[in-house]
């Protein structure tokens, strides 16, 4: 988008999010915050504001960010997607902390209080429509927007191999498919 143009759409979507909430919207807004802070891009002040409110929130339910970032509401994924997603964003964490998958899906597993097989199960599970790792991938994000933090080369390394795609390819068609299907009127 040229100029100022991201600007009225990343405030068309918060308003249309602010009209109807639903789980839809929240994950356009969550991506698009992840892929300001991956690209060190300039943001709207609006989707700070809601990043912000929502990350205070989460710190009073930790283990339950799909919730707390509107994942949850109208339109939402199934409750087994959720709970994957969830452990998903902790997984990220161990990741990047230089844990092993396998440490990584076993400390998941623990703060979870669940066997070590649930974590990579999500953690690992294809769209059945795709092939693809999307709730490894919307769990990404998710994990960005949580941390608000610009990813160190060895993590993108990690993420990259992960998710079997170059994270900058799968954010340039998430970025192209959101203003075709959030066209303003």
């Amino acid at each position: 988008m040229k100029n100022n143009q991201w600007e009225t759409f990343e405030t068309y979507l918060l308003n249309q999010y602010i009209n109807d909430p639903n789980a839809e919207l929240a994950e356009v807004l969550i991506k698009e915050y992840s892929a300001h802070i991956y690209q060190n891009s300039v943001y709207t002040k609006e989707l700070q504001e809601w990043i912000e409110h929502r990350s205070r929130l989460l710190s009073k339910d930790s283990l339950n960010p799909s919730k707390v970032f509107g994942l949850e509401d109208k339109w939402s994924r199934s409750k087994t997607e959720l709970k994957y997603l969830n452990m998903n964003v902790y997984t990220w964490q161990y990741l990047f902390s230089g844990d092993s998958n396998d440490e990584s899906y076993h400390k998941t597993a623990i703060l979870f209080s669940t066997t070590r097989e649930e974590p990579r199960i999500g953690f690992e599970r294809k769209n059945h429509d795709f092939g693809s790792r999307e709730l490894c991938r919307l769990s990404f994000d998710l994990f960005i927007a949580i941390n608000k933090k610009k990813l160190k080369s060895n993590e993108i390394e990690i993420a990259n191999k992960t998710l079997d795609e170059d994270i900058t390819i799968q954010m340039r068609k998430d970025y192209e498919h959101h203003r075709i299907k959030y066209r303003i009127t």
